[in-house]
């Protein structure tokens, strides 16, 4: 993949959509989401896409027909088509990616991953998205993710930063304390 190629694209798929209808921005961002999650179901599509035995234009056929059969926006139906027409449908995923950041750059939105040992109810997530609110001075948005082996507590991951509240992380830590405590 190439960082600097999904990061134009985004970049200038995005501000495309901003001049069209800025009102469709969320949409738009559903529609990337969406196609992502079943091109990610079905790798062998980027795989056919990368083959240069597929002739450009057979490449940009079946983007429209995807298009066409999936009920996708006219916009997001010409994004598939450049991205296949210059051989860079392997970008997508990246393109969406920057796309999204500079949708929640614009609504000043934050996207977290909350990983438990269960499903959170609502009244948690609440709680959760007005401290997380709080620390990092955006709207929150809670993407969960269900992961047992943390044994206990939450992993709150947002960009970069990790805050990890987990019984896992604690029993490591303990488990170094010690460690080093005996050698």
């Amino acid at each position: 993949m190439n960082d600097k190629a999904e990061k134009v694209y985004g970049e200038a798929f995005f501000e495309l959509c901003c001049e069209q209808d800025e009102s469709r921005l969320s949409d738009t961002l559903a529609e990337l989401r969406a196609l992502s999650d079943i091109f990610g179901a079905a790798p062998e599509f980027v795989k056919l896409m990368g083959t240069p035995t597929v002739s450009a234009e057979e490449k940009v056929q079946l983007c429209r027909d995807i298009a066409a059969k999936g009920n996708v926006s006219e916009l997001v139906g010409n994004l598939l088509c450049v991205l296949a027409e210059k051989g860079r449908m392997g970008c997508f995923e990246g393109t969406v990616k920057r796309f999204a950041e500079l949708y929640n750059d614009k609504f000043k939105l934050a996207e977290i991953t909350v990983t438990a040992t269960e499903p959170l109810s609502d009244s948690l997530k609440k709680q959760i998205a007005e401290k997380m609110s709080q620390i990092i001075g955006k709207t929150v948005s809670i993407r969960e993710k269900v992961d047992k082996s943390i044994i206990g507590g939450i992993v709150i991951d947002y960009g970069s930063r990790r805050y990890d509240g987990s019984v896992k992380a604690r029993l490591d830590a303990l488990r170094n304390e010690l460690g080093s405590v005996i050698a």
